[in-house]
């Protein structure tokens, strides 16, 4: 069985380097609006090792404070000032009671993961990380297909949609398993256990359609690529604005194909006098 191990880090630790032995990474972006000031270099590297095929992906996180939007906002700022988000990029939302108000914190927490999957395009590429009494506590309502990286030290929380385990804070609990790693030392380590870090990218929709192209020659994905083109032009029209023989709709605008169903079907249910 597979199992992939990776680190958890912050400014707390050194700034990654070419010592970093896995193929998976996670990092902070920010609590609140406070800035990670190792960010932008560990960003930088994640960048550059993820084009290169060091990482399989890695994930930029954020620990969610009440002012979810502000905290929200400053994740996606630090991410676009650094020149993302990159295509293998995983956001996560770490959502943990330290510091945080008592109590059921679901509407900002979902309203944060909505955000950021908008913002990604993919809500596969948000996930949560939480402890067992964080994540029924605090966010009891939960998005569906919601993947979460389960906090535990000594003991696995297997925790609905988790897919890996943080079973270390460098301090112990590790069972045979590394307490940290390279250029970091003592840190937070995780394992996904039974996934290659491929199939850990994968069940975040990350790098899924990259390697479809890329089992594809150069000329079978040009004919593809023309074959979307051609489906795409007879669903919009030649220049994605209807095709002026089906009609008009009400504000002049030409019907697609799907548009002169609908008012095909219209005028059969409701034929004129």
């Amino acid at each position: 069985m597979v199992d992939s191990l990776f680190a958890d880090v912050s400014y707390f630790q050194s700034p990654v380097d070419d010592s970093y032995p896995h193929a998976i990474l996670s990092f902070r972006s920010n609590d609140g609006t406070f800035g990670d000031p190792n960010f932008a270099v560990n960003y930088e590297w994640a960048c550059q090792a993820a084009d290169s095929g060091r990482l399989a992906c890695f994930i930029v996180y954020f620990y969610w404070r009440p002012n979810w939007h502000d905290t929200m906002r400053t994740h996606r700022e630090m991410v676009e000032r650094a020149g993302g988000p990159h295509p293998r990029m995983i956001t996560m939302i770490d959502v943990e009671s330290g510091g945080n108000p008592h109590g059921d914190q679901s509407d900002g927490i979902n309203r944060a993961y909505w955000n950021i999957a908008d913002w990604l395009g993919d809500p596969r590429r948000v996930i949560g990380y939480a402890n067992h009494g964080d994540f029924h506590g605090m966010w009891s309502d939960r998005p569906d297909g919601l993947r979460v990286i389960g906090a535990g030290y000594g003991r696995n929380p297997n925790l609905p949609g988790q897919i890996a385990h943080q079973y270390t804070d460098g301090k112990g609990f590790g069972g045979g398993l590394p307490e940290g790693c390279p250029p970091f030392g003592a840190c937070d380590m995780n394992a996904a256990n039974g996934m290659s870090p491929q199939d850990f990218a994968a069940a975040c929709g990350v790098g899924i359609e990259e390697e479809f192209m890329s089992a594809l020659n150069e000329a079978e994905q040009r004919e593809l690529l023309e074959k979307t083109r051609d489906i795409w032009i007879q669903l919009r029209g030649p220049e994605g604005k209807g095709w002026p023989q089906l009609g008009k709709n009400t504000h002049g605008e030409n019907l697609t194909p799907v548009d002169a169903l609908a008012a095909v079907e219209q005028a059969l249910d409701h034929p004129r006098k």
